[in-house]
C-alpha cells in the first residue's frame, strides 16, 4: 500500500470525493491521526493520511 501525507486531512477528503474517485474506507480517526483509502483508475489502493 502506498500513502500520502496531507496537512488537512478534510480538505483531501473534499477533493478525492469531489473528483468522483471511489472512496473505499471513509475517514478514521485515531487520536490526531486520520487516514482514509480510495481507488485509482487501475484500481489500486491508495491511503491519505495526517500526521
Amino acid at each position: 500500500m502506498f500513502n500520502f501525507y496531507v496537512k488537512d486531512i478534510d480538505e483531501a477528503y473534499k477533493f478525492i470525493k469531489g473528483n468522483n474517485i471511489r472512496i473505499v474506507k471513509e475517514i478514521e480517526r485515531i487520536g490526531d491521526f486520520a487516514y482514509f483509502n480510495f481507488q485509482d483508475p487501475d484500481g489500486n489502493v491508495l491511503m491519505i493520511c495526517n500526521s
